[in-house]
C-alpha cells in the first residue's frame, strides 16, 4: 500500500501528519482500543480494575502514546521545520507499508537539509529527557529516546545528515 498527497507548504496541518502515522498502524489502535474497552466494561461489571490497568499498560499506553506518539512527535518536528524553509514549495506525506514520512519539495541548503534531519530524531530524544527526568513516565521515554536510532546511515535521517555532513566538510 502506497499512498501520497501533496499539500502546499503553508497548507499542510500538523493535525494532518499526526492522523498519517496513527492511520499507519490503526489495526493496532482498533485492537488496543477494543481490549481496553472489554477490560473496563469488565471492570465495571465486577469491579475488578486488574484487567484494565493490564489492558492499558500492556497495549494500549505502548501502541497510542509510545508508538503512535512517538512517531507523530518525530514526523511534525520535521514539518514544523521544513515551514520555516521559504524554498520548500511543498510537503509529500508518503505512506508505504512499513512507515509514513515527510517528504519536502524544493530546494534547501546542506545545512537545512541536516537541520531538518535532526529535527524528528531531536524532538523526539527531547520528550524522553522530559518523560524521564519529570518522572512522568520512564518506561514511555524509552520510545521516543528509540529514535536516536534514526540517526544511523541505515535510515532516511541517518542518510540526509549523514550526506550533508560530508558536503559541509571542507575539500
Amino acid at each position: 500500500m502506497s499512498s501520497s498527497s501533496k499539500h502546499p507548504t503553508a497548507d499542510l496541518k500538523i493535525t494532518a501528519v499526526a492522523w498519517a502515522v496513527a492511520a499507519q498502524v490503526w489495526p493496532l489502535l482498533v485492537l488496543s482500543g477494543l481490549l481496553q474497552a472489554t477490560a473496563l466494561a469488565w471492570t465495571a461489571r465486577s469491579g475488578d480494575p486488574v484487567p484494565a490497568r493490564m489492558a492499558w499498560v500492556l497495549l494500549a499506553k505502548p501502541a497510542a502514546l509510545g508508538l503512535v506518539g512517538s512517531f507523530a512527535l518525530h514526523e511534525v518536528a520535521h514539518v514544523l521545520v521544513l515551514k520555516r524553509i521559504s524554498t520548500v514549495t511543498h510537503i509529500t506525506i508518503e505512506r508505504t507499508a512499513c512507515r509514513t514520512s515527510v517528504i519536502p519539495q524544493g530546494t534547501m541548503t546542506t545545512r537545512q537539509m541536516a537541520v531538518v534531519a535532526l529535527a524528528g530524531p531531536s524532538a523526539c530524544v527531547a520528550m524522553a529527557a522530559v518523560l524521564c527526568l519529570s518522572r512522568l513516565d520512564g518506561s514511555l521515554s524509552w520510545w521516543y529516546l528509540a529514535h536516536i536510532a534514526f540517526l544511523l546511515p541505515v535510515f532516511g535521517d541517518g542518510k540526509v545528515l549523514w550526506r550533508s555532513c560530508r558536503e559541509m566538510l571542507p575539500r
